[in-house]
């Protein structure tokens, strides 16, 4: 009699009994599969979805279903094909992450592309991490796409399935009000600007008195008071308090850099490209100008970026220093990726260079030594975070409340100044800060920057004009 033999049917309950060989699987074709479409594409975003790094990535929905339909279409289309359709897929997804992350909207794009030739990428080990894992994840899920035939044998079904989950897992763990997915659809929403908001703009150039606005690279607001006070400590000063009344608030953001200037100079939420074409007449130093007032902007970095030599005449500003000429002076450099002039450097040279006129001169600082990311151990300000990030909860949040307080100083020595002081002086964010760990953005607010407004007492004289002594405070 012929021995038995076990039908497939009989095999495949036997398997199942025996249970799931899992290192089996990971030489089986569906693995492959996994590996291609889902995990090397998603390595970062699935390494923070279980903790095992603090990186923060916006929800990637659309770039996790696009790399699984790829490696799905990959085996039957011709490798060619497969490579350029990657390549645009992983342009998109750094794009995306890129603009979510900083505030940038779409129509920013060329402008984005065209100023990174500013920006030092390598000189960022955080740049330089993350290049080096996109580089070797995308080698290994293109070597894994080549293999079409193995491919072919895999569980497109099983694939299609766990991509599903993962966007959703994903989603849900990663939206967050720290991304500022509003700017995509902030134009409608009414303009709220911190010079409106604390009264600054209103009396800006009715009194004689210089003017001046601090507009401080992504200062965002500290949840915690004691860190909060840590930081803006020097404008309450006594030496400070006692000529000015220190006030303070909070104004809503959408944007990167450039919006938080066309809010505070500009009142306005348009592109710069566009409004200062047509309506450059009506933002602040233009305004101020006509009232007698001379004008002077600052800045650390170089006057390529955003075009600021282009545009910041036409909204009024007769005087304009970058860091291309500062550099001359201070001789000094802080940053790695956005390498300037050091913030702490630059008072005095804001004193000497206001002499450029005896008008009363409105003076306009955009800071630059806290953009993201921040090179550590180069502040005047000693937090001891290398050690201990304390009440800022986080090193990389210590040691931009290190430069940040570097700034406030810089104001207050403004504002004692007998050549600039008493002056209107306003200090605010132009938004929060776009770090990369999901725990550094806890630290803050969403949605908002503060500001803090500083108004001279009364009796205080105006450096360019002389007042009749009134009783003081």
């Amino acid at each position: 009699m012929p021995p038995r033999r076990n039908s497939p049917r009989a095999t495949k309950k036997k398997a199942t009994r025996a249970g799931w060989n899992f290192p089996a699987w990971l030489r089986s074709p569906t693995a492959l599969l996994f590996a291609a479409g889902l995990i090397l594409p998603n390595l970062l975003s699935i390494a923070t979805l279980g903790g095992l790094i603090d990186v923060s990535v916006p929800p990637r929905t659309i770039c996790i279903m696009a790399y699984a339909t790829l490696a799905i279409c990959a085996r039957r289309i011709p490798y060619a094909l497969t490579v350029i359709l990657f390549l645009a897929i992983l342009a998109f997804d750094i794009l995306w992450t890129i603009f979510v992350n900083f505030g940038l909207v779409p129509s920013e794009l060329l402008t984005a592309l065209h100023q990174a030739e500013q920006v030092h990428f390598f000189r960022s080990p955080l740049y330089c991490a993350l290049a080096a894992v996109v580089v070797a994840t995308s080698g290994a899920t293109l070597w894994l796409l080549y293999r079409r035939e193995t491919l072919l044998r895999a569980n497109v079904g099983a694939l299609f399935a766990a991509g599903l989950i993962f966007t959703a897992v994903d989603f849900v763990t990663n939206v967050s009000p720290h991304y500022q997915f509003a700017t995509l659809l902030g134009g409608n929403v009414p303009i709220e600007s911190a010079a409106d908001k604390s009264g600054f703009k209103a009396v800006a150039g009715t009194n004689g008195r210089n003017v001046i606005l601090v507009l401080v690279e992504s200062l965002g607001y500290l949840t915690d008071p004691a860190a909060k006070r840590q930081v803006d400590s020097p404008i309450f000063d006594a030496r400070v308090t006692d000529k000015y009344r220190v006030s303070t608030g909070s104004v809503v953001y959408y944007g990167s850099t450039t919006w938080g200037e066309m809010r505070e100079l500009c009142d306005t939420r348009e592109p710069y490209q566009q409004f200062t074409k047509t309506h450059g007449s009506s933002c602040l130093p233009a305004q101020l100008r006509k009232r007698g007032y001379a004008t002077m902007s600052v800045h650390a970095f170089s006057y390529r970026m955003y075009e600021r030599d282009e545009w910041y005449p036409v909204v009024g500003f007769d005087k304009e220093l970058f860091g291309e000429e500062l550099v001359k002076t201070t001789r000094r450099l802080c940053g790695n990726a956005f390498t300037g002039v050091c913030d702490a450097d630059l008072p005095p040279i804001i004193v000497q260079q206001a002499a450029f006129s005896k008008k009363p001169k409105f003076i306009y600082w955009l800071t630059l030594n806290t953009h993201v990311p921040v090179t550590p151990g180069q502040a005047m300000t000693n937090f001891g975070c290398e050690n201990d990030p304390g009440i800022f909860q986080h090193m990389r949040v210590c040691e931009m409340a290190e430069l940040w307080h570097d700034v406030f100083a810089s104001v207050s020595k403004l504002a004692l100044d007998p050549s600039i002081g008493p002056a209107e002086i306003l200090v605010v964010g132009d938004h929060a800060p776009p770090l990369w760990s999901r725990r550094a953005r806890a630290q803050f607010e969403a949605g908002i920057v503060p500001w803090y407004r500083l108004t001279p007492r009364e009796g205080a004289i105006a450096v360019n004009r002389p007042q009749k002594p009134t009783a003081t405070r």
